[in-house]
């Protein structure tokens, strides 16, 4: 009963975890029995395939797992994440941006700074609910990137 509770809060459904699946022994068939359809699919030139499973809005996480050609897990990743935020650059695409960290939790027009901000929910360093926000020009073009408190889970620096 716990273990249904724990993935029911954290979406995974059961007990299944991304981090169970192993890198050149799992396969394709494996992980969409363990973890259903994913919400993304596209081939891979030369053969293999990647699938997306996003936990966003709220579940902090949107994971990503190549095949290979021949079905197996290549590799598991969590996209959401310090590595993959360090990947985002200004003048990237909003595309390009959405291919590097999945799935958003939010998205809000500013008119009278002509900007759109694209955010990504996740946990600080296993703590603090955060924000990762990427702020595009009119023309689709990232300007920059931020960071900002979850304000919904914080309030006064305090979880609820």
């Amino acid at each position: 009963m716990r273990c249904l509770i724990a993935g029911l809060l954290l979406g995974l459904g059961g007990c299944a975890s991304f981090s169970a699946l192993l890198p050149g022994s799992s396969t394709g068939d494996e992980v969409i029995a363990k973890f259903g359809q994913p919400a993304g699919r596209r081939a891979l030139a030369g053969g293999g395939e990647v699938l997306d499973y996003p936990r966003e809005p709220a579940g902090l996480q949107n994971w990503r797992v190549t095949l290979s050609a021949e079905g197996r897990v290549r590799s598991v990743e969590q996209l959401v994440d310090e590595p993959y935020f360090a990947k985002i650059r200004p003048g990237m695409s909003r595309g390009e941006v959405l291919l590097t960290l999945g799935v958003i939790s939010e998205e809000r027009a500013y008119p009278n700074l002509q900007e759109t901000v694209l955010s990504w929910r996740y946990r600080d360093f296993g703590s603090r609910l955060m924000f990762f926000n990427a702020h595009f020009d009119s023309s689709g073009i990232l300007k920059y990137a931020s960071r900002s408190i979850d304000p919904i889970t914080h309030t006064g620096g305090r979880t609820r």
